[in-house]
């Protein structure tokens, strides 16, 4: 980074920043000191037009205005245009959105519905009862009907 930038940086710096001890002001060694801190930001940082937000969420325009219709994610109105806002978004912003919609999903080993619930099945009872060994089918339908038969007597 060339000096005069470094020393632009640094007078845009002192220009919004509070000095260490305010009673003597900016000095030098003060500036060195916050630049070196990590003064490189700028206090107030740049705002971040819908498309680059779109682009940050891999999403299109219309969903961020979705977003923003909903009050998902909040927006700086910019320009005077009266039929549609012009928006711009803090990155601050974007990234609290990121984070309240972050989510982490795992395998779950129980059943998610009822239906595959630990219940057997009418078809899985069927062929329990043919494959046990109290019988073949027409054993156990016979022992029904003698048993009816006798019932009825």
């Amino acid at each position: 980074m060339s000096d005069a930038r470094i020393q632009k940086m640094a007078l845009y710096h002192a220009k919004f920043a509070d000095p260490l001890d305010p009673d003597m002001g900016w000095r030098r060694e003060d500036i060195q000191l916050a630049f070196m801190a990590g003064a490189r930001e700028q206090p107030v940082r740049r705002l971040l037009t819908m498309r680059e937000v779109a682009e940050i969420l891999a999403t299109s325009v219309s969903t961020i205005r979705d977003l923003v219709l909903h009050g998902e994610l909040a927006y700086v109105k910019v320009g005077r245009g009266t039929e549609r806002n012009h928006m711009a978004f803090a990155p601050e912003e974007v990234e609290s959105f990121i984070k309240r919609h972050t989510q982490r999903d795992y395998l779950v080993s129980a059943p998610k519905t009822s239906r595959y619930g630990t219940r057997k099945r009418a078809h899985e009872l069927a062929v329990e009862r043919a494959a046990s060994d109290e019988g073949s089918f027409m054993a156990q339908y016979e022992a029904r009907r003698a048993a009816a038969k006798a019932k009825k007597k």
